[in-house]
């Protein structure tokens, strides 16, 4: 397979982001994925290497994805300039219900990935730690099929906007994971209303090191399962 990384740019609100579209060149992906990398303060920009992970591997099994840098992040514009600024901006998110700004980065990922898309594709969103949570959001009333939350932080937000989201959903877990328990992640499982399905990563822990593509392919066995 030869496997292109085409680096772009896309406007959200009045800032442009960087991100790198991957796909097969001799294919015509009928299936999208947007990629939503950790929280900018903890190692979230598109290198990150379950977020590299994904795009590879799901470009081997025939879909096109977006990866992306939130404002602020790399090369990606932020109405703040000074780098101090831009960290606190940030860890500001860390503990508060205040990420609207990466959700509307999200929002404008999500609708340039579907332009590149061709008419009719399935679109789906894969969000790690804090992307989990702004990719829900976005998942959960958009025109996405479904969607896969890799170590989701339990505990940390709401995740009262998943009570009426009936779209199927793969949620992946560790059993070491710094950002939540096994219990909060089997207890805050049981408040999300069905499909719901479930993948324990044994002997890993936040980052999946050594494990990245056994996490992507499960992402991407899921995403193959979605036939509406």
């Amino acid at each position: 397979m030869n496997i292109t990384e085409e680096h772009v740019r896309f406007p959200s609100d009045n800032l442009s982001l960087e991100g790198i579209l991957a796909y097969d060149e001799n294919t015509m992906p009928s299936r999208a994925i947007l990629l939503c990398p950790p929280h900018p303060t903890l190692g979230g920009d598109m290198e990150n290497n379950i977020i590299t992970s994904l795009a590879h591997v799901s470009a081997n099994d025939g879909f096109l994805s977006l990866r992306f840098n939130y404002r602020g992040v790399g090369n990606s514009e932020c109405g703040v300039k000074d780098i101090a600024e831009i960290f606190h901006y940030w860890e500001k998110t860390l503990s508060s219900e205040n990420y609207a700004d990466a959700v509307a980065d999200v929002h404008s990922a999500l609708n340039f990935l579907v332009k590149q898309s061709g008419r009719g594709a399935k679109i789906f969103i894969a969000g790690y730690s804090f992307g989990c949570i702004v990719g829900m959001r976005v998942a959960a009333s958009d025109a996405v099929s479904a969607f896969a939350s890799i170590s989701t932080p339990f505990g940390k937000y709401d995740l009262g906007f998943l009570r009426e989201c009936k779209k199927p959903k793969l949620f992946i877990y560790n059993q070491n994971d710094f950002a939540t328990t096994v219990e909060d992640t089997l207890q805050g499982l049981e408040k999300i209303p069905l499909p719901i399905t479930s993948e324990l990563i044994e002997n890993s822990d936040h980052f999946y090191r050594g494990k990245e593509d056994i996490v992507s392919s499960k992402v991407c066995h899921f995403f193959d399962g979605i036939r509406y």
